[in-house]
């Protein structure tokens, strides 16, 4: 893999990647990815330009980092938790974490455990784009205790019939932590449930992060939704001031200047991965959006 590119990975891919060139910082055990990070020994998630289909979890406990996560900046300082839903583009700037842990969990594997997913789908509602808290010490002490003992059960390799069963409970209660940590620190936004309009609205975003490059109209959408793409125009409208076509094109444009920036891909590549017909329609439509072509784009950033 080259330096600067976008990597969409699997975890099985990431495992694979960090077994051949990686120093061993990093353990796995079926669907989870654990371990420890120091200055020298850094999994290439913290290194580049990386989407991955899994759920990430990190923990400073010394040092402090800046990252981009779905064209959104965070900073994450000594004590932070970071969490990263699947399929979220990320990318870090310097400085770097000087010590900490990540945790790398695959939807597969993150479906087998034992969830309370009510709660779990009540606080990602919560939490919408904060990706990143600062724990207290107490809170910084229980996730590093639990996520030693993971890494301890995936490298000890014991024979016991009850070994998947210990992991997979040991991983449950570092997410529990987690969920608990972000529960302590985001604010609430409202003290009263999602209004079906706003669960609508955030429905509609997840899926639309999922599928923006397909540049796919509102009525697949509404479908998806099981509501009438009338309804969805109005909803988003109304709960945001921008409209299905404005998120879309935002999403797009993002995505673009961020292959742009930081992939080899050639600009017709970049046109067909956004499922532009040609590279004179994704100019067009670039400079339109942008002011200025995207090999100037490219040229100038």
């Amino acid at each position: 893999m080259k330096s600067n590119e976008i990597k969409s990975l699997s975890l099985k891919t990431l495992i694979a990647y960090e077994e051949k060139y990686a120093t061993g910082c990093v353990h796995n055990h079926r669907g989870c990815m654990v371990g420890r990070i120091l200055a020298t020994e850094t999994p290439i998630i913290l290194n580049d330009p990386i989407r991955i289909d899994a759920l990430v979890m990190i923990l400073c406990t010394q040092g402090s980092f800046q990252f981009n996560c779905n064209f959104k900046e965070h900073h994450a300082e000594e004590g932070s938790l970071v969490l990263i839903p699947p399929k979220y583009l990320i990318s870090r700037s310097t400085p770097s974490i000087n010590e900490g842990y990540i945790l790398i969990l695959a939807p597969d594997y993150l479906s087998e455990c034992n969830f309370n997913m009510a709660r779990l789908t009540s606080l990602m509602m919560q939490i919408a784009e904060q990706r990143c808290v600062k724990t207290s010490n107490e809170e910084q002490f229980r996730l590093t205790q639990a996520i030693s003992m993971l890494d301890s059960l995936i490298t000890e390799q014991r024979d016991s019939s009850f070994r998947d069963d210990i992991i997979r409970a040991a991983v449950e209660t570092i997410m529990y932590l987690c969920c608990e940590s972000f529960d302590q620190h985001v604010p609430r936004t409202s003290a009263t449930k999602l209004t079906r309009q706003e669960s609508y609205f955030r429905q509609f975003i997840q899926l639309l992060n999922e599928h923006y490059t397909e540049r796919l109209g509102v009525g697949f959408y509404a479908e998806q939704l099981c509501i009438s793409p009338r309804y969805l125009t109005t909803i988003v409208r109304r709960l945001s001031g921008m409209t299905v076509t404005d998120w879309q094109e935002k999403y797009l444009i993002m995505e673009a200047k961020y292959l742009l920036k930081y992939s080899e891909m050639t600009i017709q590549e970049i046109a067909y991965r956004l499922s532009f017909p040609d590279q004179s329609f994704f100019g067009k439509y670039f400079r339109q959006h942008v002011g200025m072509s995207p090999s100037t784009y490219r040229t100038q950033h």
